[in-house]
């Protein structure tokens, strides 16, 4: 008699989003900013769910981007953060809350948000998949996600700056979005962004190569951190490109900063998502302060909120 054992496998989660072709976009070395087109639906609930709440929140945490199981541990760190800013109500049946529970479709916003930018990271030991293909799916890279909603927004003259991670995922629920360079940025032009401003030196820069999102436009901006994998194309590459890369951690990075607010003040809420750390810990303006928050979920007020 023969025993024949089978192995079932949990199929990987379908993205909505066109993450495969973003990522091949980003390891263009002219290219460090990226919107990802297919999240309509997923970030029109965000804002349904949240544009109205009359709230100061800046919330952060983690979550773990599995293989995509029925045990998902990244739906349920997606519906810890989505309770932890307007929980879910529970006075309703039991078996109805829970089923709600597990189709939520703001958690489920939140999950396509994370295994998207998860599915960005170059997968270490496991087969490529075509840059080509119109679905994505997860590779297990945890993402931290940031929400911040700040009723009264009034930030003067904020400052330009590259993030202290690879990849960072943006997008404005509410108010104006962030402001961006659409290509790298030399030493000199950072300089000059940095030092003088849009009023200063910079105002050329500003208004030839400076965007500013949309509401519900979903950019995925390069860091500091980031590295194509060393299979993709780097004949651009010009050898002092190449030269500089190594003296100037920014050759790559995308150049932004939060809007100018207005002067009578205004709502806006935010929501980022970091692929990873990278090795500085640290917030570009919280010099030597450690990011706590990295190793579970906490609120505070920030200078974004204030």
């Amino acid at each position: 008699t023969t025993t024949t054992t089978t192995t079932t496998t949990t199929p990987k989660v379908e993205l909505a989003g066109d993450w495969s072709k973003a990522k091949a976009k980003l390891q263009n070395p002219n290219c460090c900013v990226v919107s990802i087109s297919g999240l309509d639906h997923h970030l029109s609930i965000l804002q349904q769910e949240w544009g109205d709440l009359n709230q100061d929140l800046d919330l952060r945490a983690r979550v773990r981007v599995d293989d995509g199981s029925s045990e998902s541990f990244a739906y349920r760190d997606c519906l810890d953060i989505r309770n932890s800013v307007e929980s879910l109500d529970d006075d309703d049946d039991d078996d109805e809350a829970s089923s709600f529970q597990l189709n939520d479709p703001c958690v489920k916003a939140l999950e396509e948000l994370a295994r998207g930018i998860s599915s960005l990271a170059e997968d270490v030991g496991k087969p490529k998949q075509s840059s080509l293909s119109k679905k994505s799916t997860c590779c297990g890279h945890d993402v931290f996600i940031r929400i911040v909603f700040a009723s009264d927004y009034r930030a003067i003259d904020p400052m330009f700056h590259t993030d202290k991670a690879p990849l960072r995922g943006y997008v404005t629920l509410r108010g104006v979005g962030t402001q961006f360079m659409t290509r790298p940025c030399n030493p000199l032009e950072y300089v000059t962004l940095r030092t003088l401003g849009e009023e200063g030196g910079g105002a050329e820069l500003v208004n030839t190569f400076v965007r500013e999102a949309q509401e519900l436009e979903f950019i995925v901006m390069k860091g500091d951190y980031y590295q194509a994998s060393s299979s993709s194309d780097t004949s651009s590459v010009s050898a002092s490109s190449s030269w500089l890369s190594k003296l100037w951690t920014r050759t790559a990075a995308c150049v932004h900063r939060s809007p100018p607010g207005l002067k009578t003040g205004g709502r806006r809420i935010i929501v980022s998502l970091d692929l990873a750390d990278g090795d500085d810990d640290r917030e570009w303006y919280e010099a030597n302060k450690k990011r706590e928050w990295r190793s579970g979920m906490t609120q505070r007020k920030s200078r974004l909120v204030a």
